[in-house]
């Protein structure tokens, strides 16, 4: 079969491009990030511990949301994040919290500063017995991750799989340095090679000719900080994840950076490079309740693969894509 060359669109930098989100200069300096880097390890290995314990055992299983079933909180999220918060209230009590349960009544202003947390990512799969879940805790500096942490379970001697990164000091997984896939110099994803995309896919954009039948080997987890590790370490080849929060989304980025891959989002009728939320910030109230508010897709590959694949996917118009987002989420 001959795959045709993906069409041009808007909205996607050239990969060689320079990352434009944040100026080197206003980065924070190194021992910063990595005592931040630390801390995320830490506290993401001691909440994937937490939850390994209650994993299959007797939980509350909780409503928000008023349908049954689609929002759900379990007293083992809640005491996750309890568990993480407390860890960064020790080393770092001058920084913001951003956590997926439990949201303050009064939203504080945003500062310099906040960690974004899910303490259970695929809350659903662990309810329902899915090894298929995460712990995330993700650093960002004005909205920009620099620094975060992935826990989930994982076949072996240790049970798990922790993936972690700070900016400028690459994506490590148990030690190791990890690396996106390589790409076909086309981009076109490859037969039989896993790649994450939602259900409801066909709802949301119009494929282009070039990607029909080009998907890869398609798979729906139903984590989102799951996919973005598998990313980064080369078991996927991309993933399209959404529509999530920036709890979700705060680790992964800098994670998938520091991989050597890049992260888009829809944008009018194209893409954009997404490497934070810099735009919504301030050092103010309405900040903090935007960063909480902000739900959104993200594509996540090497350059080439993401190059190829957003080119060829066209988001329909915003209210049906939310929709659609919405009821992928449940």
């Amino acid at each position: 079969m001959t795959v045709q060359p993906a069409l041009p669109h808007s909205g996607f930098p050239d990969p060689g491009a320079p990352d434009p989100s944040l100026p080197d200069s206003s980065l924070p300096d190194d021992v910063t990030l990595q005592a931040a880097e630390e801390l995320a390890v830490r506290a993401a290995l001691d909440a994937g511990r937490f939850i390994s314990e209650r994993f299959g055992g007797p939980m509350e299983v909780m409503q928000k949301a008023e349908r049954e079933g689609v929002d759900i909180v379990t007293d083992v999220d809640r005491e996750s994040q309890k568990l993480i918060v407390s860890m960064i209230e020790e080393r770092f009590p001058d920084h913001q919290i951003l956590g997926e349960e439990d949201p303050p009544e009064d939203e504080p202003p945003a500062k310099d500063f906040m960690w974004a947390i899910d303490p259970i990512d695929g809350t659903k799969n662990f309810v329902n017995g899915s090894t298929i879940h995460a712990v995330s805790v993700g650093l960002l500096h004005r909205g920009v991750p620099v620094a975060g942490a992935i826990w989930t379970p994982w076949p072996g001697e240790k049970g798990y799989a922790l993936i972690h990164a700070r900016s400028g000091n690459g994506t490590w997984l148990n030690n190791e340095r990890v690396s996106v896939s390589e790409a076909r110099s086309n981009g076109v994803p490859a037969a039989g090679r896993l790649a994450a995309i939602p259900g409801s896919l066909r709802g949301s954009f119009d494929i282009r000719k070039p990607l029909q039948g080009n998907l890869g080997e398609v798979r729906m987890t139903g984590s989102t900080c799951y996919e973005l590790m598998m990313v980064a370490t080369g078991s996927m080849q991309y993933a399209l994840n959404g529509y999530s929060h920036v709890w979700d989304y705060a680790a992964g980025l800098i994670i998938i950076k520091e991989a050597g891959g890049i992260s888009l989002t829809p944008s009018g009728d194209g893409w954009r490079t997404i490497s934070g939320w810099q735009e919504l910030y301030a050092t103010n109230v309405e900040s903090s309740k935007r960063m909480r508010s902000w739900k959104g897709t993200v594509l996540s590959s090497t350059p080439a693969t993401a190059n190829f694949v957003s080119a060829n996917l066209a988001p329909r118009r915003a209210g049906l894509l939310k929709r659609a987002w919405r009821n992928v989420k449940g």
